[in-house]
């Protein structure tokens, strides 16, 4: 079976950043196209992290493929004050054992994501499953899993990045990182738009 590891589409964001936000329409187009990206792959479980920004993509995704999705609090982000992962990437990445603004450690987090794999491979049951997370939960998650340099080099993932594992038995083989080719036709569809604007 292989599961998609999906980053949230990008998230809507007021004058202070802080709380918890949904999506931008332009979220909404990028949720859209990669839905249609993944349509022919047979997905048949949707699971996403409680947080808004992840729920909004992944009721676009499941409208699109025709399921509903199941939430759980195991697949939100690190929980760290705003500003405060920022600051320890610079200045402590990688100090697992350190607490980003008094908030969670990368250990903390860890020790999450591998109750959440537990919870994803109960969901899955051999069926073709997508998750809609969070960049550092899906770093830490591959981390986890044993392919540890994408937390320690602290890689970025593009919002609607698609990672892909492919799952037998005890083995897992990381397919695909942080693919994001259906946003291509995204651009394609912008460009499109404004030769007509002025045809």
């Amino acid at each position: 079976m292989r599961i998609y590891l999906i980053r949230h589409a990008q998230q809507a964001r007021v004058l202070t950043g802080e709380g918890d936000w949904g999506i931008t329409p332009l979220g909404r187009q990028q949720s859209s196209f990669l839905a249609q990206s993944l349509s022919r792959r047979g997905i048949q479980v949707l699971l996403t992290s409680d947080l808004l920004r992840a729920q909004e993509t992944a009721k676009i995704l499941g409208d699109v493929w025709r399921i509903s999705s199941k939430s759980s609090t195991s697949w939100r982000e690190i929980q760290t004050p705003k500003g405060a992962w920022a600051e320890y990437a610079e200045n402590r990445h990688p100090d697992f054992s350190y607490h980003p603004g008094g908030g969670e450690s990368l250990d903390d987090l860890l020790r999450r994501v591998q109750r959440g794999w537990k919870e994803i491979l109960g969901f899955a049951q051999n069926r073709e499953t997508a998750l809609v997370g969070h960049s550092i939960l899906i770093k830490a998650l591959l981390y986890s899993l044993g392919f540890k340099k994408y937390l320690l080099r602290n890689d970025p993932i593009a919002n609607t990045g698609v990672t892909v594992l492919e799952v037998n038995g005890e083995k897992v083989k990381l397919k695909k990182f942080n693919s994001y080719s259906h946003l291509k036709w995204l651009k394609l569809k912008e460009i499109w738009e404004r030769i007509n604007l002025f045809s």
